[in-house]
């Protein structure tokens, strides 16, 4: 039997996305229909511990027993294919060539099937004889690209066009290794209002687009753009010469865009995007930010407008002295219309690295005089919703020279400063602005909900059975390592996964026990990670059972038991599992509180254990069971008296609630009346 390619095989994870339903469904689909007269698909090959399934055979399952949610399965299978299984560098191949077909299909418009794989080099030559994007990658799956051409077309069938094609392998890159994306994307809420902001800067007086520059091939803004105004535009870029960018030529030809080379057209762009660092120029240092600044500055049309999205450290944040006097001479043109500092975590794959905007427009280039204004705006603290995007998109176009003037528009976001109070500034452009005044609920509601929270914290709390403890025996029970008990078969040790630290939250999912949660000091405090994500990024993830004793000697010795399961371990924490063979008196609550106990830089096998006498091990364990119970409810407790406080303030600081003395009894009122 003929090897299957990978536009032919599946993963679990893959068949649960191509039959609409969650990943562990599969899973209970395998094991339901083992046997009988439709038996699930059995797995072909392993691959990085993944099983994997032939595509047709999961295709005719799911039609043949009506499983799943999804009725065009057959018409959709294409997408499923799973090309994580190709070698990296064929992958990358792969991936890039298929890309270049889609771009090539959108451009002609149509089947690329019927194609040799000649033919194919052929009219990629008429579509790109510059080899600026696609000829060079198609021509380089040589006798393979009459099959990656009829993949194309499947699964451009599948998602309708060419664009919605290379759109789903776009937002696979994470797991087809496409790093010149996977760096730099931006999130979807910094999409929008770079969009938003263009469209607004770039349309003339009908709403047309013109054309838009992007010096740094700034594809995933462009194609956001188009994805804005309903309808690709027209892109003026340079000369290709990193593969980052001919892959940015290659999703806007995808997406039906015109593109138009720099250096040979006459074109006057309508707006300019510039990204710093993009995919293009990775790795700018703030020096080389500030010098592009300049660059565009400088080469800046009179009537140009340049949208400048790039690190809030160098656009608006204090900069060492040497480079302040660089970013001021950028500010002395007067073409610095609005400094925006954006929210945190725009772009997911540097979390902490916070983003800002320039803008560059014309104006009164003399920024001496008093009537000379920059808009600078701090949305550090605020939440890009579609609500907030419209406002400050209101807000930087009131500046613009030709549109309402800024006296007579009610800023949100933005104040005007005076330029040459930013040129002068030795710290931060932009001001922390005061947070918005919380709006206001119903105020019955905000009361009633206060009354509840009341009520619910004066209910009795259970109390606890009172173990009376008599004198115990002089010798104490009998002890032994935890090396030994595991060499032995009482205990099996349970070794954690590594985790990428970006796939950590805190948010619902699969509880994770990390060392430094182990090391916290509230029971049960756990980081979360996606249940989907789990099954597809760490397929042989281990999952704890209750009583397991997750433990970690690093930073310093702690130990917790899991008394729910079900929960996955980080690496370098381990767990602890009582086997059958395991004797009465050994006590997972006991096990943990001696790791807990140990001094620093204690080896875990060298850890000593008590083995409690079968008759002392039952009550403790009684005991031990109604304390973690009573603790819990603790816990709740004190969490809901600080919800209640917090609600307390928010109510009364946003004027919801007014609050009341507490009533007086009738004889302490009758007194005072006296």
């Amino acid at each position: 039997m003929p090897t299957p390619s990978a536009t032919e095989l599946v993963t679990l994870s893959d068949v649960a996305a191509l039959a609409h339903v969650r990943r562990p469904v599969v899973s209970m689909w395998r094991s339901r229909h083992t046997r009988g007269g439709v038996p699930f698909p059995p797995a072909v090959a392993r691959h990085d511990g993944r099983e994997v399934f032939r595509l047709g055979e999961v295709v005719d399952w799911l039609e043949g027993t009506s499983h799943g949610n999804n009725a065009a399965a057959r018409q959709d299978a294409a997408a499923a294919a799973a090309l994580d299984l190709l070698p990296p560098d064929e992958r990358a191949a792969a991936v890039d060539g298929l890309i270049a077909l889609l771009a090539l299909k959108a451009q002609v418009g149509t089947p690329l099937r019927a194609l040799e794989p000649a033919d194919l080099v052929d009219l990629a030559d008429e579509v790109d004889p510059d080899d600026a994007c696609l000829y060079s990658e198609i021509a380089a799956l040589g006798r393979d690209a009459a099959r990656w051409a009829a993949h194309a077309d499947a699964l451009a069938s599948a998602a309708y066009t060419p664009a919605g094609a290379v759109g789903s392998l776009v937002a696979q890159h994470r797991r087809l290794g496409m790093t010149v994306v996977t760096e730099h994307s931006l999130a979807p809420a910094a999409e929008q209002l770079v969009a938003r902001l263009v469209t607004a800067l770039a349309s003339d007086e009908s709403g047309a687009l013109g054309t838009l520059a992007a010096p740094f091939g700034e594809a995933e803004l462009l194609l956001a753009v188009g994805a804005a105004t309903g309808e690709p535009g027209t892109a003026l870029l340079t000369s290709p010469g990193s593969p980052a960018a001919r892959h940015a030529r290659r999703l806007l030809l995808a997406a039906g865009w015109s593109i138009e080379d720099a250096a040979r057209s006459p074109v006057t762009p309508s707006a300019a995007l510039v990204l710093l660092p993009s995919a293009t120029q990775p790795g700018r240092t703030a020096e080389s930010v500030l010098d592009a600044l300049g660059e565009v500055e400088a080469t800046l049309p009179p009537d140009g407008r340049v949208l400048v999205l790039g690190p809030a450290a160098v656009l608006c944040d204090r900069l060492p002295h040497r480079l302040q006097g660089v970013r001021a001479t950028v500010l002395r043109s007067g073409r610095v219309r609005a400094v925006v500092r954006l929210p945190a975590a725009l772009r997911p794959a540097r979390t902490r690295e916070r983003l800002a905007l320039w803008l560059l427009a014309p104006g009164p280039t003399d920024v001496r005089v008093d009537s000379h204004r920059t808009a600078t705006a701090d949305l550090g603290g605020t939440r890009l919703d579609p609500t907030t995007i419209e406002d400050v998109v209101t807000d930087v176009v009131a500046v613009l020279p030709g549109s309402s003037t800024a006296r007579g528009h009610a800023f949100r976001f933005t104040r005007l400063t005076p330029t040459t109070a930013l040129i002068a500034s030795a710290g931060a452009l932009v001001a922390p602005s005061l947070p918005a005044r919380r709006p206001r609920t119903d105020t019955a509601e905000v009361a009633a909900a206060i009354t509840a929270s009341y009520a619910s914290l004066t209910a009795p709390v259970a109390s606890l059975t009172y173990w009376h403890a008599a004198p115990g025996q002089a010798a104490g029970p009998v002890m032994v390592t935890l090396g030994r008990l595991v060499d032995e078969g009482r205990l099996r040790l349970v070794r954690g996964n590594r985790f990428h630290p970006g796939d950590l939250t805190e948010t619902a999912g699969v509880a994770v026990h990390t060392a430094a949660t182990l090391a916290h000091a509230t029971p049960g405090a756990t980081a979360r990670i996606d249940r989907l994500h789990l099954a597809d990024a760490y397929p042989r993830s281990r999952f704890t059972e209750p009583g397991d004793v997750v433990f970690a000697t690093t930073p310093r010795p702690a130990g917790v038991v899991d008394h729910d399961g079900l929960a996955v371990i980080a690496s370098p924490a381990r767990a602890l599992r009582p086997t059958s063979a395991a004797p009465p008196g050994l006590l997972p609550e006991v096990i943990a509180h001696a790791i807990a106990s140990a001094p620093p830089g204690t080896g875990w096998r060298a850890i000593s254990v008590p083995l409690l006498p079968a008759a002392q091990a039952g009550p403790l364990r009684d005991a031990l069971t109604e304390i973690t119970a009573a603790r819990a409810q603790a816990a709740a407790r004190l969490d809901a008296l600080a919800a209640l406080a917090a609600q307390l303030v928010e109510a009364t600081s946003s004027g919801s609630a007014t609050l009341l003395p507490p009533e007086l009894p009738a004889t302490g009122a009758t007194q005072m009346e006296g």
